[in-house]
């Protein structure tokens, strides 16, 4: 159980920090570009330690389906959170992700049969009713609402990562944690470089080596680092407690984006960013 947490804590700081070199690079370089630099990366570096794996997961057709699901869910679920970091505040895109708590519970529940009292759903509520607060920009005409930059696609990528979230822990536990994100993130390096090539944008992949190498490198190494450390804890806690601990990082995230990146939100929005970490913090057993 410790060992466990100790990872979902490891995929919290990796994902804070993470997010904020990802939000950073996707402003200088786009979405698809920083994606297939970081998908590149992990398909590459992990190939070394799971390659035997390979041949016995594909030749068992049982296991199709699967992968399947896991390569589609996880390239459109970064797609979108992609885009939300790059037209979003940070501080306010981040606790949107609060909401793949609930998604990565109502699976956990319904598919993995994974139980929780209902003080943990009263926690939830509280978390819901905080995303609400931080992504309303206006409430001055409830007809009218208008919503922050970014949060459309916020939301539905906070929806895809929930899933993803369930969906990379059973392949972790159907096969291991490292294969299960080399097969993710090498089935989005090829759908991101074939993107690349249908819009010749590959002919900047040598500018942005040059320019952006930090930057490439930090989001690079966070995220893997981040997702394999999830991966790591689904095999000694539920999935759902795995989820909401790493969940966290949305604590660091939003302070990283009202303290270095200098960003303003309204005070309801405020409220509901306090809200959202204390129902995280309360979900969490902190």
């Amino acid at each position: 159980m410790n060992i466990g947490i100790l990872f979902a804590f490891g995929a919290l700081f990796g994902w804070a920090f993470g997010d904020f070199f990802i939000q950073k690079t996707v402003r200088k370089i786009g979405n698809i570009r920083a994606l297939f630099y970081i998908t590149s990366a992990g398909g590459i570096l992990i190939l070394p330690f799971i390659w035997r794996e390979i041949m016995p997961a594909f030749s068992d057709t049982s296991n199709w389906l699967l992968i399947i699901i896991a390569c589609v869910l996880v390239m459109l679920t970064a797609l979108a959170n992609f885009q939300g970091l790059k037209l979003g505040k940070l501080a306010v895109v981040m606790p949107i992700n609060g909401l793949e708590i609930v998604v990565a519970l109502i699976l956990a529940i319904l598919i993995g049969q994974e139980t929780y009292d209902l003080i943990t759903f009263g926690f939830i509520v509280l978390v819901l009713i905080g995303l609400t607060l931080t992504s309303v920009d206006s409430f001055g005409k409830i007809k009218q609402l208008r919503l922050e930059k970014g949060v459309a696609w916020a939301i539905i990528g906070a929806i895809g990562l929930g899933a993803s979230d369930y969906v990379i822990g059973h392949t972790s536990r159907a096969f291991s944690p490292l294969f299960a994100i080399w097969l993710t993130h090498s089935a989005v390096a090829i759908g991101t470089g074939l993107i690349l090539l249908k819009t010749q944008a590959y002919k900047q992949i040598k500018n942005d080596l040059q320019n952006f190498l930090g930057l490439i490198g930090a989001q690079s190494f966070l995220d893997n680092a981040a997702w394999i450390s999830y991966a790591y804890s689904t095999i000694y806690i539920p999935i759902g407690i795995a989820t909401t601990i790493s969940e966290g990082y949305l604590v660091v995230a939003v302070l990283l984006g009202l303290v270095i990146n200098k960003e303003t939100i309204k005070i309801h929005q405020a409220a509901g960013i306090l809200l959202t970490i204390l129902g995280i913090f309360a979900l969490s057993g902190l």
